[in-house]
């Protein structure tokens, strides 16, 4: 993978040491963390990643609001929702407001790899176990 600049966006530390160690190892700049979409909103137009993973279901600011403001002021931006959530209503959200890609968190080790890669050479994903 080249070398892409990120944020990490989860209310839960544990689930952003996870990430954080797991993007690493395949070579990503983790430029941030946050525990909620505002505080993600501010480090991005701050740090200007090329890539936030976020989750949907966190206080202040939820994963939903804060792509729509993502996605207004950084059009450019990278988005992949990182979700608990697998149920087909989240996805066609996360569609409708125009993210790049949707993985699983429990799929998270064995399919963000080819998430990022695909999102970053302009694709979209989509988790396949996250349809079910």
């Amino acid at each position: 993978m080249e070398r892409v600049r990120l944020i990490i966006v989860d209310d839960d530390q544990a689930i952003r040491q996870g990430l954080r160690a797991l993007v690493e190892a395949l070579g990503a700049e983790v430029l941030a963390e946050a525990d909620n979409g505002r505080a993600c909103i501010e480090q991005a137009e701050r740090l200007q990643p090329e890539l936030v993973l976020l989750d949907i279901s966190m206080p202040v600011m939820g994963g939903f609001p804060a792509a729509r403001q993502l996605r207004a002021r950084m059009p450019n931006l990278r988005i992949i929702f990182v979700s608990q959530h697998r149920e087909r209503i989240y996805i066609k959200e996360a569609l409708e407001i125009g993210i790049n890609g949707y993985v699983w968190k429990q799929a998270a080790a064995t399919e963000l790899n080819d998430a990022i890669q695909t999102v970053m050479s302009g694709g979209s994903f989509v988790s396949p176990l996250a349809k079910l």
